[in-house]
Parts: structure tokens; C-alpha cells; sequence
């Protein structure tokens, strides 16, 4: 049975209370019938049960006050039977009711307390000694009587000492035993101490080989994957090398085709280089001839313009003439008039006026005439003039055209010349293709020889990796049984009591099961402070509403195992934080192994201890942990350090920060390769990576 002294200072009281209340029965029974037989009275009955019962009572309420293991009960007891012993003791008639006192002082020897029953012996010789007081201020002492106080006294006083020695012997030998014990309990708990050290050791470092392991497993298998592929394409790769063999020695034929047709390219743009500088030539007459026709069109402008001049002049002289004839024709009606005032004396100069006016009207209808040819003729010379205006502009824009022409063909002169350079170029150049190509032949036979032996070296080392694979499988297997045995031990020392509460420290995460509705939810906490077996916790989920009869299980996160104590009662205390007691011990197990999915995305860490973030690379991720990649140099002596770490670019985790602790550092020549826990399982990375990681 497992010492608990709380249980047994309650069996104590209880042993204590049964006595009392058979004696207090017992009395009790004896003073009734003594009253129905007429040797007492009613009242001295009902003060008898008032001594006899009430102390009883007070003791009862200060156990259900104070606990049945409480230390108060006993002087409850002493002081309380003292007083119904005196009682008794003073009313009584015979002389051997002071033997009343002993099965109650007997019994408080449950309580190994030396000075309890001192101060008991004392109170009882002081009793009796007040019931001898009493006797000589009644009856009297006869020789028979003191013979009888006598008796009571030395009795009384050897019982008591009798006790007190026991006692103080019972005290040695438990002290001697309780050292003893002692002794062989701290090396007791020292050697269990070591083993639960070491099988958290063992735990973590079982851990670390099984993470490596499975990490090895996974580069295993890449490599067996790898080098199945790697023998197929050395299969393709042969057949390749043949065909590029084949294929080398007919690009080889071809060469030297391309360089016969090569050599004949160079003769035509040489052809086409001396066609080009004739036609460039001809282009130039074109323009010189071109710039001549510009001339004379230049020329026939100008006389256009003197013949519009010209015209304008003759114009002019045809309105004189008109004019002339306007005044001819005045003077010869008026020469007409004057004739016909004269009479006959002006007939004949009537005669030269109608001839005037006949004449006069003839150069009129001359000067008519001539004024229609020259509007005719104007309106000739104004199309003359638009048609030699538009003939110019043509002959600008053809001039315009013939000089892009002229640069256009000396910059294919340019060109074919570079061109004929260049073929000159490309046939040197193919000719040392030519030697390469023959060489790459001779290089592509030693390849073929080569990929012979690369092809029995990969068989070789494909079926080496089958074979260390099969041997990771074993390994695996035995870490997984290491684990497992492990695990069981870590248990058994849970349910031993080696697994308290004073391994839960601040910080550690903690979740509430509460029983709802056929369903168990949980509640994440976090805990802040830890006194005895009362915890703290800081509420991180909202909690439902609690009550006195409010139970549920509280499971921790200690490292790498689980507590579980049931039955537990939480609290809400202020500023959201909750407590409760755990009694008893708690069941351990260890942490569960998840899945893992490789990552190759870059990630952020701050690492204890540090105020500024270092980058790395993410390796794998699971519910239970991940691994990076980084060579921050701060990572050598990390192990053991918390670390706050963000994956960048992952939606999954957008905007967390992964806390965990780092279990495991591998220096890779200055590349370290870090493993760490997570301070809680992450039930949403393990079922996104059960849903959508398959391999």
C-alpha cells in the first residue's frame, strides 16, 4: 500500500472518534439503567449527557470544518473525555470507575505524540487527586481507602509512563526505520531519478534517431528511386550515345557538303558584290540625269512665268486698243452730228465719220476677238503652268526616291561586302568543325566505352542502396520496439509517482477535455505558475461555464510526453487565468509520431536567447516537429533553445509562428542541420499533410 500521511492522521481520528463513541454509548446505556432502576435522577441524566455528548459534537463539526486528517481532534478528544472522566469520576460510587480513562489514552497512542500523552498523565493524576480531595471532605480515608488511592495513583502513573516509554520507543524505532527507509528511498528515488533522466534521454534521443532515421529512410528510398531512374536513363542514355554516334559521323558527311556549298555561296556574293557596284554606278547616272531634268524644269518654270508676264502686257495694250476704239467711235458720233447741224456743207465729212465709225466699230470687234483668244490663251497658259508645276513636284519626289535608292544599293554593296567577309569566316569556321566533329567521334566511342562501366557501377550501387535500405526497414523497426519499451517504462514510472508536477514548468501548454453531449472539446491553456500540486493557467481558448461540479481532464504537454490527470475541477481567476488541484499521479505516455512532408521553402527563426532573425531552409515539416537547414552560426550550441520560426510563402501557415525547441543540431561543414519539437502537436498541419501527402 502506498503511505499517504494525510490518510493515515484520518484513520487515526477515526479510530479516536469509534472509541469515544463506544465508551460515550456505552455510558450512556449504563446511566439510563441506573436511572430506571432508581439510583439516579433525571436531571443528573440529562447533565450526564450534556458532559458526555456536546464535547463529542464539537469534535464532529471541527472534523467536517477542518478535514478528517486535522491534528485538532485529538486535544478535542484529550480535553473533552478529560472533562466527562472527571465528571464521572466526582459522581460516582465506586472506586474503580478511574479505570474509565484508559481505552481512550491507550488509543492516543495512535498518535505517537509524546507530549499529548504527558500532558494526559498530568490531567489525570490532577483528576484523581481532586476525587481523593473530595473523599476526605465526605467520607474520610480509611485504612481501605488509601490502599485503594494508592492503587489509582501508581496505576495511573505506570500506565502513562508505560505509554510515554512506548511511545518514545515507537519513535526511535520508526525514526531508525523512517532513516533507514530514508537512506534507501533518496537512493531509491536518486536511481529512479537517473532512470528517468535517462529515459527521457533515451526518449529524446530515440526521437532524434527515428526523425533521422525516417529522414534517412526518405533519402534512402530517393536514392534506390534515384538510382532506378538513374539505370534507366543510363539505358536511354547508351541508346542515345549510339544514335548521337550515328548521328555524328552523318552530321560529319554533312559538314563537308555544307563547306562545298559554302565555298560556292562565297562565289556568287562575290559575283553579286561586282553586280551591286555596277548597278550603284548606273544608280548614279540615274541621278545625275535626274538632276538635269530638275534643271531644265526649273528653266521652263521660269519661262512660263516671263510668258504669263508677256500676256498680262499684251492684255493691257488690247484694253488701249479698246479704249481707243471707245473714243474713235465718240468722235465719229459726234462728227455726225456736227454733219447734219452743217447740212450740205457736212456730207462729206459725214462720210469720212461713218467710215471713222465703221472703223471704229471693226477695231472694236478686232479687240474683241483678240480679248477672247487671249482669255483663251490665258486659261491655256494657267494649265500649262499646273501641269509643269505637278511635272516638278514628281520629279522632286522621284529624285527623293532615286537618292533612297542610291543608299539603299550602297548599303547592299556594304552588306554583301561584310557578307562576303562573314562566308569567308563561316568557312574557316566550318572547316574546324569539321576537325572537331571528327574529334567528338573519337570522344563519343571513349564515351560509349565509359557508359559500359557507369552502367556496372549503377548496378552495383543500386543494389548496395536495396541493401541498406532493407537495413534502415530493420533499424526502424528496432527504434520503433527501443520506443515502444521505453514508453512503457516512462508509464510505469507516471503511475509510480515519479512523474509529478514538478515536472510542469511555466510556458509548457496544457488542454481541458470537457465531456459535451457525447463529444470531447478541448481547450488550449498555457501555464503561468505551478504551487505544489495547485496549477495556473493562462486561458487561451474561452471556456464554458464552470462550477463547483464542473470536471474534466487535464492533459500536459511536458517535452516529449503527455500527463494526464482526470477528474479535476478548473476555476476562473482573474485576468483570465484559471486554476485547479491535481491529487494522485498522473498517467504518462509518450508524444505521438507524425507523418512528415518535405519542404524546400526559405524560412525566418528567432532563436532564444537572440534579438534578431536568421534565415534558412525548411527541410520537412510534420504535426510534431520540423526541420531546417541554415548556416547561422549561432545554431552550433542551439540545442535545447526555444525557437520562433515562420515559413515564408506557404499559404498553409500564412502569418504563424511555429514555437518548438530544438532536439537535434548536425554541423554539415558549417551548414547546420536542425531538428526541432513543437512545445504542442498541431492537429491542423497533421491533417492537412494526411490529406494531401500521399508518397
Amino acid at each position: 500500500m502506498e503511505y499517504n500521511e494525510e490518510y493515515f492522521k484520518k484513520q487515526a481520528n477515526k479510530c479516536s472518534l469509534l472509541m469515544w463513541t463506544i465508551i460515550n454509548v456505552i455510558l450512556t446505556v449504563l446511566y439510563i439503567i441506573e436511572v430506571l432502576k432508581g439510583g439516579r435522577t433525571l436531571p443528573y441524566l440529562a447533565v450526564f449527557l450534556s458532559v458526555c455528548w456536546l464535547p463529542h459534537i464539537a469534535g464532529l463539526l471541527v472534523l467536517k470544518i477542518k478535514g478528517g486528517s486535522t491534528g485538532i481532534y485529538r486535544e478535542f478528544v484529550s480535553i473533552g473525555y478529560g472533562i466527562l472522566f472527571l465528571f464521572v469520576l466526582m459522581t460516582t460510587k465506586t472506586n474503580v470507575t478511574y479505570g474509565y480513562i484508559f481505552p481512550v489514552a491507550c488509543l492516543l497512542i495512535l498518535y505517537k505524540n509524546r507530549a499529548l500523552l504527558i500532558r494526559c498523565g498530568i490531567a489525570n493524576i490532577l483528576v484523581i487527586l481532586a476525587y481523593l480531595v473530595k473523599i476526605h471532605f465526605t467520607t474520610g480515608f480509611d485504612a481501605h481507602t488509601i490502599t485503594d488511592a494508592e492503587i489509582q495513583i501508581g496505576v495511573t502513573v505506570l500506565c502513562y509512563l508505560a505509554y510515554v516509554l512506548a511511545i518514545s520507543h515507537m519513535q526511535k524505532s520508526d525514526g531508525a526505520m523512517l532513516n533507514s527507509v530514508k537512506a534507501d528511498l533518496n537512493r531509491v528515488i536518486l536511481t529512479v531519478q537517473q532512470v528517468k533522466n535517462a529515459s527521457h534521454s533515451i526518449v529524446d534521443g530515440v526521437t532524434v534517431v527515428s526523425e533521422l532515421s525516417e529522414e534517412n529512410k526518405d533519402s534512402t528510398d530517393t536514392v534506390v528511386n534515384n538510382m532506378e531512374q538513374l539505370t534507366e536513363n543510363n539505358k536511354v542514355l547508351r541508346q542515345k550515345t549510339d544514335s548521337s554516334l550515328e548521328m555524328t559521323n552523318a552530321i560529319n558527311n554533312q559538314v563537308k557538303n555544307v563547306a562545298v556549298l559554302i565555298q560556292e555561296m562565297v562565289e556568287l556574293v562575290d559575283e553579286s558584290v561586282t553586280h551591286a557596284q555596277t548597278s550603284s554606278e548606273q544608280l548614279a547616272d540615274v541621278v545625275s540625269s535626274t538632276n538635269e531634268m530638275a534643271a531644265l524644269s526649273t528653266e521652263v518654270e521660269h519661262i512660263l512665268q516671263e510668258f504669263k508676264s508677256e500676256f498680262e502686257m499684251v492684255k493691257a495694250e488690247t484694253g488701249t486698243i479698246e479704249k481707243i476704239s471707245g473714243q474713235t467711235n465718240l468722235l465719229a458720233l459726234n462728227a455726225s452730228i456736227e454733219a447734219a447741224r452743217a447740212g450740205e456743207a457736212g456730207k462729206g465729212f459725214a462720210v469720212v465719220a461713218d467710215e471713222i465709225r465703221d472703223l471704229s466699230t471693226g477695231t472694236r470687234n478686232s479687240s474683241t476677238s483678240i480679248m477672247n483668244a487671249l482669255s483663251n490663251l490665258e486659261a491655256t497658259a494657267e494649265k500649262m503652268t499646273e501641269s509643269i508645276t505637278r511635272t516638278l513636284q514628281l520629279i522632286h519626289i522621284t529624285l527623293d526616291k532615286i537618292n533612297l535608292v542610291d543608299t539603299g544599293v550602297s548599303r547592299i554593296t556594304t552588306d554583301v561586302t561584310k557578307l562576303g567577309s562573314n562566308a569567308q569566316v563561316i568557312d574557316t569556321a566550318m572547316q574546324e568543325v569539321e576537325a572537331s566533329n571528327s574529334n567528338m567521334v573519337e570522344n563519343m566511342n571513349q564515351i560509349s566505352s565509359v557508359m559500359f562501366q557507369m552502367t556496372d557501377s549503377i548496378k552495383e550501387a543500386d543494389e548496395n542502396s536495396k541493401v541498406m535500405q532493407s537495413k534502415y526497414v530493420e533499424t526502424s523497426a528496432n527504434i520503433i520496439t527501443i520506443g515502444t519499451i521505453v514508453g512503457q517504462l516512462i508509464s510505469e514510472l507516471g503511475e509510480g509517482g515519479f512523474m509529478t508536477t514538478e515536472d510542469i514548468k511555466p510556458g509548457m501548454y496544457l488542454t481541458l477535455d470537457f465531456e459535451q453531449e457525447d463529444t470531447t472539446v478541448s481547450y488550449r491553456h498555457q501555464v503561468e505558475n505551478v504551487r505544489g500540486n495547485t496549477i495556473y493557467a493562462k486561458i487561451l481558448d474561452t471556456l464554458p461555464a464552470l462550477s463547483d461540479t464542473t470536471v474534466c481532464k487535464a492533459t500536459f504537454i511536458v517535452d516529449n510526453r503527455i500527463y494526464c490527470w482526470e477528474n479535476i475541477t478548473p476555476k476562473e481567476t482573474q485576468n483570465k487565468t484559471i486554476s485547479f488541484t491535481v491529487s494522485g499521479n498522473p498517467s504518462v505516455h509518450n508524444r505521438r509520431k507524425y507523418r512528415r512532408i518535405p519542404l524546400f521553402n526559405h524560412c525566418t527563426f528567432t532563436l532564444e536567447g537572440s534579438d534578431f532573425p536568421l534565415t534558412g531552409t525548411m527541410i520537412n515539416l510534420s504535426g510534431g516537429g520540423y526541420a531546417f537547414l541554415s548556416d547561422a552560426p549561432e545554431l552550433k550550441t542551439s540545442k535545447g533553445k526555444k525557437v520562433l520560426l515562420t515559413i515564408e510563402d506557404y499559404p498553409l501557415l500564412e502569418d504563424w509562428e511555429l514555437e518548438g525547441s530544438v532536439i537535434r543540431v548536425t554541423d554539415n561543414n558549417g551548414m547546420y542541420i536542425v531538428g526541432c519539437r513543437l512545445a504542442e502537436d498541431n492537429a491542423y498541419i497533421n491533417n492537412y499533410i494526411e490529406v494531401n501527402y500521399n508518397i
